[in-house]
């Protein structure tokens, strides 16, 4: 901020006026002077100097407000451009702001359309897929109750596995149903007591043939006092055959083991196997979606 622009005051104004007024009453008395010595002249001249003096100032006060006047005018119109422009971004903003909340609005009618289609889908398919399973579980009990006649021992346990198989293959298709349980945050864990031992081993026995189709040996190594445990017995089961199953899945060669022991007051399950293993890196977030 300079000297000249100080406050808004108009020094150069200022300063123009101060010369003028100096040379005024200077070159004016001098000027006097030379005209007449009559003291009734002089001071009717010197009267008509200080008219002149007041003249002068009046011009220069008119030329300074008039100055300032227009540069109150010049801050009052850019001041009003400045306000109608702020009204004119507001007007778009809200346009914008409109615009978007109704493409939010129309998305969203959109993905509730789609969740409902996929609900509708999955009761369907699940549906379509529980009737087949069914059959299949009711003719191989009646194939085990030996009601088609007699079966030999490896026959019945050949069967029974593929009875199992069905009934895990039911409670998948049950576990689809519940995405939409999950999604709305409705599923209820349902805790009641189970042999773990029975689980272990009949899960193995569902992976035992993928593995023997690869040379894989695959065991299972349960401690004395494991029997049973109170929690959720699908969820446990759905866990441990996809522990189990991806064990088998990625290892070509060598073995897979289960074992199961106490820990503490709860229990212990861990999966071994010489497979391909998981990336250090990727360990931190086999847990995320």
């Amino acid at each position: 901020m300079t000297l000249r622009n100080l406050g808004g005051f108009p020094f150069r104004v200022a300063a123009s006026y101060g010369l003028i007024a100096g040379l005024w009453i200077l070159l004016s008395d001098r000027l006097i002077s030379e005209l007449t010595a009559d003291p009734t002249q002089m001071t009717f001249l010197q009267t008509y100097k200080g008219w002149g003096f007041v003249g002068v100032t009046g011009i220069l006060l008119y030329v300074l407000l008039y100055r300032e006047w227009n540069r109150l005018q010049r801050e009052i119109s850019a001041r009003q451009m400045a306000e109608d422009n702020l009204v004119r971004l507001n007007l778009e903003l809200e346009g914008r702001v409109a615009r978007r909340t109704a493409e939010l609005a129309r998305a969203k009618e959109r993905a509730e359309s789609a969740d409902r289609i996929k609900s509708a889908f999955l009761a369907t398919m699940s549906h379509e897929l529980r009737t087949p399973l069914n059959s299949i579980i009711g003719f191989t009990g009646i194939i085990l109750q030996g009601i088609v006649g007699p079966l030999n021992d490896e026959q019945k346990k050949q069967l029974g596995m593929v009875r199992g198989s069905a009934h895990h293959l039911l409670s998948l298709i049950n576990d689809v149903l519940d995405i939409s349980k999950i999604e709305a945050g409705q599923l209820r864990m349902t805790f009641e007591p189970f042999d773990l031992r029975e689980v272990l081993e009949k899960t193995v026995a569902n992976a035992r043939p993928l593995a023997e189709k690869k040379g894989l040996a695959l065991s299972c190594a349960v401690s004395e006092g494991i029997c049973t445990i109170r929690a959720d017995r699908r969820r446990v089961e759905q866990v441990l055959l996809n522990l189990i199953g991806n064990a088998v899945k990625f290892t070509e060669r060598g073995s897979v083991t289960v074992k199961c022991e106490s820990d503490g007051d709860g229990v212990r399950v861990s999966v071994t196997d010489t497979g391909i293993g998981i990336r250090a890196e990727d360990q931190e977030t086999i847990f995320q979606a």
